[in-house]
């Protein structure tokens, strides 16, 4: 077959999936299909084709929740499960505020009260109420009058349950990222299926989440069950050819080496169309092998720096924007890439995943909306009074008096004095050093960060980007799920970095790396090096060396052009 009728073949074959999916009059289908295939494409053809606007769709990572809004906002209501499930309690019942950090107030008030204060976020992504502990969580929610992330999810679903019709009915559902859903939020799903014919879309070759109980079993059941209709979109045209045998390949060794057991067999094809010209400009995938750290930091420079200014501009394109570079692997690397490089590349960007805590700024905050939130009074006298105030704050507020009533009138008074501190902020005034030193007696060390927050600032003109110069973007692992970009950098690339340990490789860790490489649209380098450098700014000695990644040996050699061994001398 010559090429010009494979990509005939190709086109005539793409369109027919696509239509297939349009055209199937089944009230519930499902879609299983690598990346770069379409998927969102496919989305929006399928909500146009029912001429309605009556549409929603879902996922439950922000950043593809941000994609789909502005690929088809138009048409469908989209959001991430937990915004939905707010908007669907805070109709139901009144205002819902969602607090990222409730589950750590309520794991010290169980503390504090004798109550296990282990494994909430478990029982409810595994629907466990045999303990006491979801009861226990959704009391403390209500006298607080706020959710978190899972249990704003458990209680839609519980009301679901018992009042289908808190959810109105609609057209089309589409939801997306199956293979990385919960117990609880496949049993959501269930509910929903319910209210209008349902699309489910996901991969079970990159459920790459880990700790929140995820499991590609559910989506490998959904489709066995016989309730859904499969199709297959099976044509990538984000990926080169070489990124798609390498895949196809890579995949093929995690399952002979005993992984990804029950993993869904999917044909995954460049297509030929869209990359031809990318594909025969970068035949292989590069790896290379460096001394030290540092010689990781000047070869990712050297890749950076071997860009074209087309390439760069096409990375810019208006409506069709994507990094540059993508740079993935341990936060350590990505600091130390990102401290040496900043400077010369100015549109880099290190994206980090903070955790989730809280400060008397977020009571402050509180009770600025709402004077006698107990969520926010429990946060200042949480913080700021002594351990057994505070403890018996919590254990007086079980018979649900309000917190603002079993405080201290001084305390009160005093803190009420700091929200009008915060509301005369407003008004951008001098402050004298009597009234400055009032509010820190009162707050303490957080009087910077408050005045930080409230003050108003001076309108910052914007900066435009410079798009001669390439946009980098350095993440994890984990954090480069729903991205693509032109040129991709894995470092860190070592056993006992990815995988942790090569005798005992998780599924997980296939499914990360896998993700990683089908991230390229041009060309992917994978960088290893012989010794793993110590936390960035940390000083001491390196760690004892470490081998490239096992994972590279599930790549075919014919795919890899080798550097080999490079050090500090290689780039003078």
């Amino acid at each position: 077959m010559t090429k010009d009728e494979l990509i005939e073949n190709q086109k005539v074959e793409r369109a027919s999936c696509s239509e297939a999916i349009k055209n199937s009059t089944a009230p519930k289908k499902v879609i299983v299909a690598g990346a770069g295939t379409g998927k969102t494409f496919t989305f929006k053809e399928l909500l146009r084709s029912n001429g309605s606007s009556n549409n929603l769709a879902m996922t439950f990572i922000n950043m593809l929740a941000d994609d789909m809004q502005r690929s088809f906002g138009d048409i469908a209501e989209v959001k991430t499960f937990h915004a939905y499930c707010k908007r669907i309690l805070h109709a139901k019942n009144g205002k819902v505020t969602l607090i990222p950090f409730l589950t750590k107030i309520i794991e010290q008030d169980a503390q504090a009260l004798g109550v296990d204060s282990v494994g909430f976020e478990d029982r409810f992504q595994t629907l466990d109420e045999t303990t006491g502990q979801i009861a226990f969580y959704l009391e403390r929610g209500d006298y607080y009058d706020a959710v978190s992330f899972n249990d704003s999810v458990f209680r839609l679903y519980k009301l679901l349950c018992s009042e289908p019709e808190i959810v109105p009915d609609f057209q089309q559902i589409v939801i997306d990222e199956f293979q990385d859903f919960n117990a609880l939020e496949v049993a959501f799903i269930k509910q929903l299926e319910q209210k209008g014919n349902i699309l489910i879309v996901g991969d079970d070759d990159q459920a790459v989440y880990a700790g929140r109980n995820a499991s590609p079993t559910f989506l490998r059941e959904l489709c066995e069950s016989g309730e859904y209709e499969a199709f297959e979109l099976p044509f990538c045209s984000r990926c080169t050819e070489v990124i798609v045998e390498s895949t196809n390949a890579f995949m093929e060794s995690a399952e002979k080496n005993g992984h990804m057991l029950g993993r869904r067999q999917k044909r995954y094809e460049c297509f030929v169309a869209s990359k031809d010209e990318e594909s025969e400009k970068y035949p292989k995938v590069v790896t290379a092998t460096c001394s030290v750290g540092s010689v990781v930091v000047k070869y990712v420079e050297s890749v950076i720096d071997s860009i074209s200014a087309d390439e760069i501009a096409q990375s810019w394109k208006e409506g069709e924007e994507y990094p540059t570079v993508l740079i993935i692997g341990p936060k350590h690397y990505l600091a130390a890439i990102n401290k040496e490089l900043a400077g010369k590349f100015p549109q880099m960007v290190l994206k980090t995943s903070s955790e989730i805590d809280f400060s008397i700024l977020d009571g402050y905050e509180l009770l600025l909306d709402e004077p006698n939130s107990n969520l926010g009074w429990r946060i200042l006298g949480g913080l700021l009074l002594d351990l057994a105030t505070g403890k018996r704050l919590i254990e007086d507020s079980r018979a649900g008096s309000p917190i603002r009533d079993l405080l201290d009138v001084k305390f009160v008074t005093d803190h009420e004095i700091v929200l009008d501190f915060i509301k005369f902020l407003a008004e951008g005034p001098e402050i004298d050093a009597e009234l400055e030193a009032g509010i820190r007696n009162i707050v303490g060390d957080e009087y910077e960060a408050l005045l930080e927050k409230y003050l108003p600032k001076k309108e910052e003109e914007k900066v435009e980007p410079d798009k001669s110069q390439p946009s980098i973007l350095l993440t994890s692992f984990v954090g480069c799920k729903g991205l693509s970009a032109g040129h991709v950098i894995i470092v860190g690339a070592n056993n006992g970095s990815i995988p942790k340990d090569p005798n005992k490789i998780d599924d997980v860790e296939i499914a990360q790396f896998m993700v990683a490489l089908t991230r390229t649209r041009k060309q992917c380098h994978i960088v290893s090096n012989k010794w793993l450098v110590a936390p960035y700014g940390k000083g001491g000695a390196y760690n004892p060396p470490f081998t490239r990644t096992e994972f590279l040996g599930w790549i075919p050699n014919e795919l890899i052009e080798d550097k080999g061994e490079l050090s500090a001398k290689s780039f003078k």
